[in-house]
């Protein structure tokens, strides 16, 4: 062997001892490891805590840990297992037991749970949205009930004191846990006023009498507040007609209250009053004018249901100065156009008071279905029209006139004296007479001073329509 070889082989020797030294000591080592490492538990809350009876317990845990002390990298944290449970149902101390085995190494923990009832009762109250108490009335009691997750229910122990604008309520258990709770009391009035006229709603006033309104109002809350009511409208107590009077009252809780009077002026008050209304359809004509002079000459009021089938509007703006009602009737008068169709009705209605509040500043609430509501023309060009259109009128406001009184001349005669008897004898034995006329018919014009003259001698007020007057309605045929 040769100095080169022994020389190899030399340095080979010496390398595997070196190996064989560090296994040996990497064996030391691990087992020097094993026998220092530290398993451990670590609690996540305090081990002694505290648990509310009857309520949801839950578990904090805890956390294994195991330490490898000379190689940090060696250590784990073990999964534990918990034995025993907490019952919240029972009240004192339990006990549960955290452990692992890791590596031969075993950890183990315990944590003290106690129950106990530090919780006082839940006190519910009943409440019902639409109640409230009057604020001089004592509140009236809409119901609570009272449990305990220990004792259960205790709604009978509850005490309850009434405090001007609340009520409390306590209840304590038997470990001497109290719960208080405050209901608001809603202290209110939703009762509005009442309003009483004496005389009632529709009296009669003699003119050039004083008016002397007489009414009370009271409130269930307030008291007497008739020096609150508010009064608008006027009685003209030297002119003929009917007026209308609003009375409104609010009380302390803005509840308000509105009624309505009709007083009538009258020429007497012996029980015996009579009331004409003329009422003249289809006009102004060439005899309107002259028709206004005669009333002018008695001072007396009628009624125009105006179209603009004969032109003459500057007389709508007449009839109006003069202090007579205007009233809507139709603008053509042609029945299978105004009658087609619920829009075309008002089509032409508005073209009507169009015109009237161009004659006159202002719009009138009034008005007379042509033919009269009781027509049975319409069916032939719409069906059940006049029922649909009656109720659009009263619902856009609207005041509609029939008649009872017909003059008849529109038709059944053409002489003066025969149109003044027919309105005399209908006129009889009424207290409201609305009379039927047509202003465009000359036997007509000739026909009024006999029946003007008739019923101021026989103690009948004539007056013009107003959408306060009695209404006259036909039987709906359509």
């Amino acid at each position: 062997m040769n100095t080169g070889e022994r020389d190899n082989k030399r340095v080979f020797h010496i390398f595997i001892c070196i190996v064989l030294a560090i296994l040996a000591l990497l064996a030391a080592f691990f087992v020097a490891g094993i026998c220092t490492a530290r398993a451990e538990i670590s609690l996540r809350d305090p081990s002694n805590i505290t648990a509310e009876y009857g309520s949801d317990w839950v578990d904090p845990g805890a956390d294994g840990i195991y330490k490898f002390p000379l190689v940090s990298l060696l250590s784990s944290n073990p999964e534990v297992t918990v034995s025993g449970e907490i019952d919240t149902n029972k009240l004192g101390e339990q006990t549960i037991t955290y452990s692992f085995n890791h590596f031969g190494k075993h950890a183990e923990e315990t944590r003290s749970v106690t129950v106990s009832d530090t919780s006082g009762p839940v006190i519910t109250l009943t409440t019902n949205p639409d109640y409230y108490t009057k604020p001089n009335e004592e509140y009236v009691e809409e119901g609570f009930t009272a449990i305990d997750l220990h004792d259960g229910d205790v709604t009978s122990a509850v005490t309850r004191t009434v405090e001007k604008d609340k009520v409390i309520y306590s209840a304590t258990d038997s470990f001497g846990n109290t719960t208080t709770v405050e209901r608001e009391i809603p202290y209110d009035d939703r009762v509005a006023p009442e309003i009483v006229l004496n005389g009632g709603g529709e009296i009669t006033w003699l003119i050039a009498s004083p008016f002397k309104d007489s009414f009370t109002a009271t409130d269930d809350v307030d008291g007497d507040i008739t020096s609150k009511v508010k009064v608008t409208g006027e009685v003209d107590i030297y002119t003929l007609g009917d007026y209308k009077l609003v009375y409104e009252v609010s009380d302390s809780y803005n509840n308000t209250t509105k009624v309505e009077r009709l007083v009538r002026v009258v020429s007497k008050n012996d029980g015996t009053d009579r009331f004409v209304y003329l009422t003249f359809d289809d006009g102004p004509y060439k005899y309107t004018e002259k028709l206004l002079d005669i009333f002018d000459k008695y001072n007396v009021k009628a009624t125009f249901f105006v179209t603009a089938w004969y032109g003459f509007p500057e007389l709508i703006g007449e009839e109006f100065r003069r202090g007579h009602s205007v009233g809507v009737h139709t603008y053509n008068h042609r029945y299978d156009e105004i009658y087609s169709s619920d829009a075309a009705f008002w089509e032409d209605f508005e073209k009507v008071q169009a015109l009237i509040e161009e004659q006159t500043g202002e719009r009138t609430k009034i008005m007379r279905f042509p033919g009269g509501s009781s027509n049975e023309i319409s069916i032939e060009y719409n069906k059940g029209i006049m029922t649909r259109l009656v109720q659009q009128v009263e619902e856009k406001g609207y005041t509609y006139f029939d008649w009872n009184v017909s003059s008849g001349d529109a038709g059944e005669t053409t002489d003066s004296n025969e149109v003044a008897q027919n309105i005399i004898d209908g006129i009889e034995g009424r207290t409201n007479s609305v009379v039927l006329c047509h202003d465009v018919k000359e036997w007509t014009l000739d026909a009024m001073e006999i029946v003007i003259k008739y019923c101021l001698q026989n103690g009948y007020t004539l007056l013009p329509l107003t959408e306060n007057s009695p209404t006259v309605h036909h039987g709906i045929n359509n």
